[in-house]
Formats: structure tokens, sequence, C-alpha cells
């Protein structure tokens, strides 16, 4: 996480898509989410983060979109 008092932009995706009302725009965030959720899990990998603290958190996050809607889920 961030030094700041701001979340990451992938957790604020993820919350966004968690909390989606609407069935129509819940695999659009979904995805949008999981992108960005990937994305960061790549950059923390490439810059040799220990496997702890934010990448635990982002595959737990990306895990979860996958199990509310496995359609969404992208490669």
């Amino acid at each position: 996480m961030r030094a700041d008092t701001r979340e990451p932009n992938w957790l604020t995706l993820h919350r966004e898509a968690v909390r989606e009302q609407d069935p129509k725009q819940l695999r659009v965030r979904i995805v949008q989410a999981q992108r960005t959720i990937r994305r960061r899990s790549r950059e923390l990998w490439y810059a040799g983060a220990p496997d702890t603290g934010e990448r635990q958190r982002t595959d737990a996050a990306c895990q979860f979109l996958g199990i509310l809607c496995p359609l969404g889920a992208i490669n």
C-alpha cells in the first residue's frame, strides 16, 4: 500500500465491483477490477516484493471476484 492515506486503485475498483447493485454493470466492474488487480500483482512480482501484505491481498481480491462472477474472469 502507498505511504500516504489514499488506497490503491485496485482496492477502490474491487470495492466498487463488490458493491455494484446493477446486474448489468456487475460483470463490467468485475472485469475492470480483475485487470487492475492482476496488473498490480505483476508489478509487485517483478519488483521482487515479498509474498506478504499487498501481494496476498491482491490474490485474495481477485479470487473473490472470480467467485462472485466466474464468467467475468479474464486471463
